[in-house]
C-alpha cells in the first residue's frame, strides 16, 4: 500500500496505477475466515487511509465493506480460474471506489459528477488492478503467503 501511494505520487503522471492494497485484501479474503480477515482488511485500509486526506475510518469502512464483498464472491465461485481472479477482482474494486464517492460526495460536501468519476478514474483504475492481480496472486502463492498465513495462526483451518 506504501508502494502504490509513492508509486502514484512520484512516477504516474495520468493517476492511472493498480491499487495494490485491493489486490492485497482481495487475496486475503480468498484464504482466511471472516474474523480475522475482517480484522486485517482493518488495519490494512486504516494505515492506507491514515497516509491520505480522508478520515481513516472512512478508509476503514470502505475496506470491510470491500472484504465483505470479497469474501462471499470467493466463497460462490471457483478461483482457481485467471478469469474469475480477474473478475472478481474488478467488481471488488468498482465497489470499493463506489463506496469512496458515496463518502466523499455526502460527507465532505465535494460535489462532482459519478460518471466523470467513474470513466475517468475509478473504470481504469479497476481494470489495471484487475489485469495485475494474477500475476501478484501466482508470486503471492509461489512466495506461499498462504502457508505463512497459516503458520501465524490467521487462517483456521
Amino acid at each position: 500500500m506504501f508502494v502504490s501511494l509513492v508509486l502514484i505520487n512520484n512516477f504516474n503522471k495520468i493517476d492511472i496505477f493498480p491499487n495494490l492494497s485491493i489486490i492485497a485484501l482481495i487475496y486475503i479474503s480468498a484464504y482466511t475466515d471472516v474474523y480475522s480477515g475482517a480484522i486485517l482488511s482493518y488495519l490494512i485500509f486504516y494505515i492506507y487511509g491514515s497516509m491520505t486526506v480522508l478520515n481513516p475510518a472512512a478508509f476503514s469502512l470502505v475496506g470491510i465493506a470491500s472484504y465483505s464483498v470479497a469474501y462471499i464472491l470467493w466463497r460462490k465461485v471457483s478461483a482457481e480460474n485467471g478469469v474469475n481472479e480477474i473478475l472478481i477482482t474488478f467488481f471488488v474494486s468498482t465497489v470499493y471506489y463506489f463506496i469512496l464517492f458515496l463518502i466523499v460526495f455526502y460527507s465532505l460536501g465535494m460535489h462532482f459528477n459519478y460518471w466523470n468519476f467513474f470513466l475517468l478514474y475509478s473504470l481504469p483504475v479497476s481494470i489495471t488492478t484487475s489485469l495485475i492481480s494474477p500475476p501478484l496472486f501466482f508470486i503471492f502463492k509461489k512466495i506461499g503467503f498462504k502457508n505463512f498465513l497459516k503458520r501465524n495462526k490467521i487462517i483456521l483451518d
